[in-house]
């Protein structure tokens, strides 16, 4: 197998991975609101957020590398009390699970 089938490989098993990621990315995501914004959530989350948006990004997943990093900027800096921040929070997390639950769209 040459070093271009490993790849292809790679990434078909990252591809069949992102179901996964979307039930995580879920888990952290219900965690947070759960805690109402805690700040310890909010890291979980953010954490998360790193290493999708690393991996993603290698694999040629640009567009959720992209969305995932701008979610961890906001997180940097929370402001759980600011409703506006919590929305802007939400719609980004949101994104993230829709392109994940549809991958054929992300590809």
């Amino acid at each position: 197998m040459d070093g271009a089938d490993r790849l292809a490989r790679l990434k078909e098993r990252y591809h069949a991975s992102l179901s996964d990621k979307s039930i995580e990315l879920k888990d952290k995501w219900q965690a947070v609101n759960a805690s109402g914004f805690a700040p310890a959530a909010l890291m979980e989350l953010s954490g998360y957020l790193h290493k999708f948006a690393g991996s993603t990004g290698m694999y040629g997943y640009q567009l959720l590398a992209k969305s995932a990093r701008r979610l961890e900027e906001d997180l940097r800096n929370p402001l759980p009390e600011d409703v506006s921040w919590q929305g802007r929070v939400a719609q980004q997390v949101q994104f993230l699970l829709r392109a994940l639950d549809n991958p054929q769209q992300i590809t």
